[in-house]
């Protein structure tokens, strides 16, 4: 459901997901080690080899990167495979993105107009009041999808991720050779 228009590209200047919930389907399988191993949609791959391909063609010029609660290797090992920056073990993501933010100079704006922020659970609640503009999975803790400006329809972890790039960056609207290119160029 979405209950504010999505900016526009030109107006987003940073992409933040939280991992778990997101990422993942909010589950996480133990062995009898201690390993951690979660389910992760591979077809997220393939939406931030297109994201690429809009920074290169001048199309994009957000920065996207994870930011997580979890320090556990398993995030690392996702971000890594997406190419993505990630920072993990942040236990206050507002305090983090404020400090990150003060370090960039965004002209008179706040910086946290141009922050689109994806996550699902109560510690994501503060950083998405703050955020420009803010998405949720739809099994996302209740509070969470009520103050998400966009509650998207599928699952954490089940094309979640993939679905939002695919809507921000207006991927029904291509024609059949648009998408051609856009995939045969990566």
């Amino acid at each position: 459901m979405l209950s504010r228009v999505l900016p526009k590209l030109t107006d987003i200047h940073t992409v933040v997901f939280d991992f778990d919930g997101v990422f993942t389907d909010n589950k996480v399988w133990v062995d009898q080690d201690g390993r951690e191993s979660v389910r992760c949609d591979r077809g997220d791959g393939l939406a931030f080899d297109i994201v690429r391909t809009f920074q290169r063609q001048g199309k994009l010029k957000a920065n996207f990167f994870i930011l997580s609660k979890e320090s556990n290797p398993v995030v690392l090992a996702r971000s890594k495979k997406l190419k993505l920056d990630c920072q993990h073990g942040v236990g206050d993501k507002l305090l983090f993105m404020t400090e990150y933010f003060a370090t960039r100079d965004f002209g008179d704006i706040s910086p946290f107009s141009g922050l689109i922020y994806l996550g699902n659970d109560l510690n994501d609640f503060s950083i998405m009041k703050r955020a420009g503009f803010s998405v949720a999975p739809s099994d996302a803790h209740p509070a969470i999808c009520n103050i998400a400006d966009l509650v998207m329809p599928q699952r954490g972890g089940d094309g979640f991720v993939r679905a939002f790039i695919e809507l921000l960056l207006g991927i029904n609207n291509f024609s059949k050779e648009e998408l051609d290119e856009l995939v045969s160029n990566r």
